[in-house]
């Protein structure tokens, strides 16, 4: 077994020790609670009784047993003390009244304890009584108080709700219930909420969701410990029935991976002032009106967060995109106009097309109308004229930009077909002597030859698939805010070698979806998109030559391997710049062909030395996915946004 295998199986035995502690104190809590002590003693005596195996006690248990299995179990709530106040609401609660009942319970439990800190809207039209008075309850049974409730009726055909919602206005005074005289769209209904709203922040709910008992709660601690104007959660569905599934869990902020896919979804909080500033919601892209409001919102700040954990639970009702894809028709080209629209104000010279999935955008660069920067192929070789033949005659005959630099970074080859090679026309060779070193036969090569204003850093196996791939990966590397692009790479098999790197695998770093199909989708469109990631492969890296300069070019510490990633982290966490995968740019990677397999374990000493604090901690990779696992699993422990209260209540 090599050392990454035990080194990722040692890490895995910690994390699981560590939930095991975890479990073991909580279990320990709550047996010291009054409730836990009572268990006990009871456990105890069934156990004792059970023992004795008395008529009596046969009849005792068979008569528990039964009325156990008919009444619901009560609902503790979801806060810490775990008082009995909220309980399981099964269909023999039917009228308003005696819902008011319940909605009294729970407005008199939870007390605001400071002024309204935000406001939750919701556009109405239509809703079930059952569904609403679901919503309300997650609303009500919030561990955080501070919030009002503005529903607003966009004049519905179908009033069946309405008593329900007198009777929460009647029992909580922290809800507000306004009905507008003619239809607006739930744009126009969610404009007319948030200009009731009193609150610093507000947030979205359908009148059909639900939310996690802490959403609120955790959203304004977000909001405010990181001084934020945005915060997202994860999300989930919950079917017509109450069950539910399909977790989502979404990268950190990823303003190229959202015009692609629309993930910030719900639950959505944003500054009340920052969202009346931009003119609220746009009634054109009803169905997709939250998507294209955050697009706007996005372009006056960048102080937004995520919290990985599931706080939102989106109903799967029929004809809603949560449903089906195609539920409604006009998704598509909504999302294609409104990402157009954006790249107009944004001044970024590229189209908006229909991507080869549902609700997937594809950026496509325009055709320059003139020659573009000058961008220098560093290409490190050794011997191997087959493998450096292919990658210089692929790059010459397939390569539709024109104006680029080819610069052979020579580690003293000695076969004459590979050197005859390098002094072709069109060809600069610098000779790298000593040992190899990946990054110092870059930096050299960089420094002694390389004249253009990009830097793309090549390996020597590649071959180039897609002509212009130059354009796609400079598109995106011309961006001020934007590091290091990479390529998506594919085995001669035809399956991905590279399509971003991911923190954390192996206890360093490693390939997202490697042996996959191109052509698929990936998770929630991580292969058919661009998007944000922590590193790319300098197998296939374009950067600006002035940044590479401002970081002093690569580590040359790192002698083989990692110092692609040492790079993306500096240009990211030193530099804030955003690394982008690209789909639209492909190779062929002949993977370390000329160095064979070889693992450098100083390499991966030095890496974790450097960045043992941020090597857990990838933003664009959710938290609640496997580290063993490149193809997106869910971790054992994952967050699966449950709690007494929602495992139980909303079903």
């Amino acid at each position: 077994m090599d050392n990454d295998k035990v080194f990722g199986l040692q890490q895995k035995v910690r994390r699981l020790e560590h939930q095991r502690r975890q479990d073991l104190n909580e279990l320990v809590e709550l047996r010291a609670t009054p409730a836990g002590k009572l268990n006990l003693r009871y456990r105890t005596w069934l156990e004792k009784q059970r023992k004795t195996n008395s008529l009596w006690f046969r009849i005792f248990d068979r008569a528990t047993t039964a009325i156990f299995h008919r009444i619901p179990n009560p609902l503790e709530s979801s806060n810490a003390l775990g008082q009995v106040l909220a309980r399981r609401f099964d269909r023999s609660v039917k009228t308003p009244d005696e819902w008011r009942g319940i909605f009294e319970k729970l407005e008199h439990h939870r007390r605001p304890t400071t002024a309204t800190r935000i406001s939750i809207l919701t556009p109405a039209w239509n809703t079930r009584p059952h569904w609403f008075n679901e919503a309300a309850v997650s609303v009500l049974d919030q561990t955080c108080a501070d919030w009002e409730w503005i529903v607003v009726d966009d004049a519905s055909s179908k009033a069946d709700y309405k008593p329900y919602a007198e009777a929460l206005a009647a029992a909580c005074p922290r809800f507000r219930f306004e009905t507008l005289t003619q239809n607006e769209g739930i744009s126009g209904a969610t404009n007319a909420a948030l200009s009731l709203a009193r609150g610093e922040y507000v947030c979205m709910l359908d009148h059909d969701d639900l939310l996690h008992p802490d959403a609120i709660a955790k959203c304004l601690q977000k909001l405010d410990d990181e001084k934020l104007d945005a915060v997202y959660t994860d999300s989930d569905k919950v079917s017509e029935e109450g069950n539910r599934d399909e977790p989502f869990y979404k990268p950190d902020w990823s303003p190229e991976y959202f015009r692609g896919v629309m993930f910030i979804g719900h639950l959505l909080c944003v500054r009340r002032e920052i969202a009346q500033a931009v003119g609220g919601f746009d009634r054109k892209f009803n169905g997709i009106q939250d998507f294209e409001f955050f697009l706007r919102y996005s372009e006056r700040t960048s102080k937004i967060g995520h919290i990985p954990r599931i706080l939102y639970h989106w109903r799967r009702a029929q004809g809603s995109i949560a449903s089906a894809h195609d539920a409604k028709d006009n998704i598509g080209p909504l999302q294609q106009q409104a990402v157009n629209e954006q790249l107009r104000r944004l001044g970024l010279a590229a189209d908006a097309k229909p991507g080869k999935y549902p609700h997937r955008i594809s950026v496509t660069p325009r055709p320059r109308k003139a020659a573009g920067p000058r961008v220098s192929l560093i290409i490190p070789t050794r011997n191997t004229p087959e493998v450096l033949g292919k990658c210089l005659d692929s790059i010459r005959k397939k390569t539709t930009y024109q104006n680029y630099q080819i610069v052979c970074a020579d580690n003293e080859t000695s076969d004459p077909l590979a050197l005859r090679k390098m002094r072709e026309s069109g060809i600069d060779r610098v000779v790298c002597t000593g040992p190899f070193n990946y990054s110092r036969i870059n930096n050299e090569a960089i420094c002694k030859v390389a004249d253009g204003d990009y830097l793309l850093l090549l390996n020597n196996d590649t071959e180039v698939i897609t002509p212009n791939w130059i354009e796609e990966m400079l598109y995106y590397a011309e961006q001020d805010d934007v590091g290091a692009v990479g390529a998506m790479l594919l085995y001669p098999n035809n399956t991905v070698q590279h399509a971003g790197v991911a923190l954390g695998f192996r206890g360093t770093a490693d390939h997202l979806v490697r042996g996959f199909d191109p052509s698929s989708d990936g998770y929630a469109g991580s292969l058919s998109c661009a998007r944000e990631v922590s590193a790319v492969t300098a197998a296939c890296l374009l950067v600006k030559r002035s940044l590479y300069d401002e970081l002093g070019g690569l580590n040359e510490h790192y002698q083989t391997a990692y110092q692609d990633v040492d790079f993306c982290l500096r240009l990211m966490l030193h530099k804030r710049k955003r690394n982008i995968f690209t789909p639209r740019a492909r190779l062929y990677h002949h993977e370390s062909y000329s160095r064979q397999s070889y693992y450098d374990m100083v390499d991966r000493g030095l890496l974790l030395d450097c960045w043992d604090e941020w090597i857990p901690r990838d933003p664009y990779f959710n938290p609640n996915f496997s580290r063993a696992h490149v193809d997106y699993q869910i971790a054992p422990d994952a967050d699966k946004g449950d709690t007494t209260a929602v495992a139980e209540l909303y079903v």
